[in-house]
């Protein structure tokens, strides 16, 4: 099968995706669209580790894994070209399909391009991105041998903004360049392949991507995850209420190809070089050194904030400054009123309970004039954060209290959260909190 087609199954929509993979027989001639094997650095350990990815993510949460996922630095962004071709696919459903490069030549004949421009101004700068796809016409004529591949017509589309949010600690930018390609049933097909050249664009409709860095121990390529779902714009965002449901987000991974390279080297007692292996000589995006934890003191830190490995305890996170954000997507509206967190959904606490036996969070307000100021951004620095935990002789459940105020008397609310069957809260995890809360809260410790 030359063209594959996977369905992306969306709120009220399917979005067709297609990846281009070259037909037997006719070699690729990727001189125009991508760089020499040379150039790109798409070396046999590139596959290595997509694989090891591909392999690690197709049985998780994604949603999970992209929360846990690091920011990139803009520098990261934009370096080497700042071309990043799609290397593979998934949706949250599975069934509704995912995918992997094998090869250099399959990475060579995917036209797909994603070039991020700009000058950085700081590790999370706002940035260009410009965008590139292939016809679904001239893909057909191409994989049907009436053309070659320099005469495939390209959509080249205007560059978008995309900026950092502290949020999600993502790049976010909507791609306005969708096409409607059919019908089915009451749904509309949407794509970002153009049919032809001579395609209209969607009005009503738009892609939204955030964007991630993929960081673990045996990686030391450059990937990015992005996050995509599509959503409504123009007057239909205004007047039509979007909910996603199950299937509506899909992940991509991209790359740029190339591989982190220390910049200082050390010269041992046998005259060879080797590369010095500690965090300072990598850039931060690929180092696979863990995040530092915060350990006790209550010295003024300078160095910003950062989201702690998943595989610390929170305990350990509350022993240095620290600070909740609260997502205002979902907290707007809500964030004055007592809520219950669990299987990263949040609902009323008046309506819902919390079933037998399962991890769960609670938000209780206590100053319905201070708790909107939680939603600002930047956060208010004047809050003071403090975590306890509560393991009282018979309790049925050990527990991590997070307290919120300001100065000494002033309470804004507290968030407790509680872990029936754990022989101690010293114990938590990261990981463990954030499948309970998901994305509507981030822990965030001072650097």
């Amino acid at each position: 099968m030359n063209m594959c087609r996977t369905t992306l199954k969306l709120a009220g929509l399917l979005l067709f995706v297609c990846a281009w993979f070259p037909p037997d027989g006719i070699p690729a001639q990727a001189t125009q669209q991508v760089p020499s094997a040379e150039e790109a650095n798409f070396g046999s350990k590139f596959f290595d580790q997509l694989r090891s990815i591909f392999g690690r993510f197709r049985n998780s949460d994604l949603d999970r894994v992209f929360q846990q996922s690091k920011p990139i630095q803009c520098p990261e962004l934009v370096g080497r070209k700042g071309e990043w071709r799609p290397v593979a696919f998934f949706n949250e459903n599975r069934k509704l399909g995912d995918w992997c490069r094998e090869s250099l030549e399959e990475v060579k004949t995917d036209l797909t391009v994603y070039t991020f421009k700009g000058v950085c101004g700081g590790d999370q700068g706002t940035v260009q991105v410009s965008t590139e796809f292939p016809t679904a016409a001239s893909i057909e004529a191409y994989n049907n041998r009436q053309i070659d591949s320099s005469q495939v017509d390209i959509t080249v589309n205007d560059p978008v903004t995309a900026i950092f949010e502290p949020q999600t600690m993502a790049y976010r930018f909507d791609l306005p360049y969708l096409f409607l390609t059919g019908r089915q049933g009451s749904m509309n097909i949407y794509s970002l392949i153009a049919p032809d050249r001579d395609s209209a664009y969607a009005t009503d409709m738009k892609s939204r991507w955030e964007c991630k860095a993929v960081i673990s121990n045996d990686v030391t390529y450059r990937f990015l995850i992005c996050r995509t779902t599509t959503v409504p714009r123009g007057t239909l965002a205004k007047h039509q209420k979007w909910e996603p449901a199950f299937g509506a987000s899909a992940y991509f991974i991209l790359s740029d190809g190339t591989e982190a390279q220390t910049s200082v080297n050390l010269t041992f007692g046998d005259g060879a070089e080797r590369p010095n292996s500690s965090p300072e000589a990598i850039p931060s995006v690929t180092s696979p050194a863990r995040p530092p934890l915060i350990r006790p003191g209550k010295a003024k830190l300078t160095g910003g904030w950062q989201i702690p490995d998943v595989r610390s305890k929170i305990v350990d996170a509350g022993k240095g400054e620290f600070r909740l954000r609260f997502s205002p997507q979902t907290w707007t509206g809500k964030i004055g009123t007592p809520e219950l967190l669990c299987d990263q959904k949040m609902s009323s606490l008046q309506s819902t309970r919390p079933r037998e036996c399962v991890d769960y969070c609670v938000w209780r307000p206590e100053n319905p004039s201070l708790v909107e100021g939680l939603l600002a951004d930047p956060p208010d620095a004047s809050v003071l954060y403090s975590l306890d935990t509560l393991e009282e002789s018979g309790q049925s459940a050990s527990s991590i209290v997070i307290n919120l105020k300001i100065g000494e008397d002033t309470r804004i609310g507290r968030l407790q959260c509680y872990f029936p069957g754990s022989e101690s809260a010293a114990g938590i995890t990261i990981d463990r909190w954030v499948s309970v809360v998901g994305s509507h809260l981030t822990l965030e410790i001072g650097r």
